[in-house]
C-alpha cells in the first residue's frame, strides 16, 4: 500500500540517543529493578518499544483518529514529545518538545498514552528509569507540500551550504516517513556516532558560555542514498545549530529505505548531544 496517499500519521525515521557509539540491547538474563527512582540520562541499553520500530509504526498507524478538524483546516505538521519509561515499562512524564495544531498535538499524546509496556532501559545491570521520545508526522497526503514543522534556516552561508536544500525534491517527488525497509548509515549505528564524534567542533563562543544539550535535526535520505535538506527542527543555540547541520552534511550516501520493492526518498530525524566535558573557557578580556 503506498501510505503517501492516504490521511496518515507517521513515525519518523530517527536515531534515539547521542552521537557517541551505540548500546548493545543483548541481555543474558532478566536483570533487577533498581531500587533507584532517578531517571537515567545515559543507559547502557536504552528503552525500547517492545517489538522494535515496526511494530511500534503498526500501532501507531492502527490507533490513529485524524481530528476531523483538523483534516478540514489541512493541519498537518510534526509533533515530538519525551517522556519518562518507567521500570514497568509504563510510560509517564510526557513533554512535548515540538509542537504542530493544537489538535494533532492532543492526538499524538493519546497515541502515546494508549502504549503497551516498553522494554525498559538497563544500567549498571538493573532496570531502571530513562527518559525517551517519539517523532510524528501528520500528513494529509502526497501531494501537500505546505508543512506546518517550524524547522529553522541555518544562520550562516557555510551552513545553508551544507544543508543541502533541495527544493526539486520537496516540491516534485514523493517523501515518505514510514517505509517498510527503513534507511540506514551504511556503516552501522555505532559508526555514525563514531563519524560525528570525530567530525564535531564544538563552536568556541558556545563552549565559553557553557551551552550544552540536544539538538534534533532532520534531512532526507534520497532514492539514491544522499543526504539532502537538512534542517534544525529543535535547536539549541545558532552556533551548536549550525556546526550540527554542517556535520549531517559531512555525511556520506546511506543504504536508501525502500517500500514495496522500491528504493524512495525518505525523511529521517536525528538528535545529535553537545557535551561540554570541561570547565567552560573563560571569555577574553581587555586585561588578558
Amino acid at each position: 500500500m503506498h501510505i503517501g496517499k492516504f490521511l496518515s500519521v507517521m513515525v519518523i525515521c530517527f536515531l534515539a540517543g547521542n552521537f557517541v557509539p551505540g548500546q548493545s540491547a543483548a541481555m543474558a538474563q532478566e536483570p533487577p529493578m533498581s531500587v533507584s527512582d532517578v531517571i537515567i540520562e545515559d543507559p547502557d541499553v536504552i528503552p525500547m518499544y517492545t517489538g522494535g520500530s515496526g511494530e511500534m509504526h503498526r500501532f501507531i498507524a492502527n490507533t490513529l483518529r485524524y481530528p476531523s478538524d483538523a483534516v478540514e483546516r489541512e493541519a498537518q505538521g510534526l509533533v515530538v514529545y519525551t517522556f519518562v519509561v518507567e521500570k514497568d515499562g509504563t510510560l509517564s512524564n510526557f513533554k512535548m518538545i515540538h509542537n504542530a495544531d493544537s489538535l494533532l498535538n492532543e492526538e499524538a499524546l493519546r497515541i502515546l498514552k494508549q502504549m503497551p509496556p516498553w522494554r525498559p532501559a538497563r544500567f549498571k545491570g538493573e532496570i531502571v528509569r530513562s527518559e525517551s521520545y517519539v517523532p510524528m508526522y501528520f500528513k494529509l497526503n502526497k501531494n501537500a507540500r505546505a508543512s506546518t514543522t517550524a524547522t529553522r534556516p541555518s544562520s550562516s552561508a557555510t551552513a545553508r551550504a551544507y544543508a543541502k536544500t533541495d527544493m526539486e525534491i520537496v516540491e516534485n517527488s514523493d517523501i515518505y516517513t514510514i517505509v517498510d525497509k527503513m534507511p540506514e548509515y551504511s556503516n552501522g549505528t555505532t559508526t555514525l556516532g563514531q563519524f560525528i564524534s570525530h567530525n564535531i567542533r564544538y563552536p568556541q563562543e558556545a563552549r565559553q558560555e557553557g551551552i550544552e544539550g540536544r539538538i534534533l535535526c532532520s534531512f532526507i535520505v534520497t532514492a539514491d542514498g544522499a543526504i539532502t535538506n537538512i534542517e534544525v527542527v529543535d535547536g539549541l543555540h545558532p552556533r551548536l545549530d549550525d556546526e550540527a547541520v554542517r556535520v549531517l552534511g559531512l555525511m556520506p550516501r546511506w543504504i536508501p529505505g525502500e517500500n514495496g520493492g522500491e528504493k524512495v526518498n525518505v525523511k529521517c530525524l536525528l538528535p545529535i548531544d553537545f557535551t561540554i566535558d570541561e570547565d567552560p573557557i573563560p571569555p577574553l578580556t581587555s586585561n588578558d
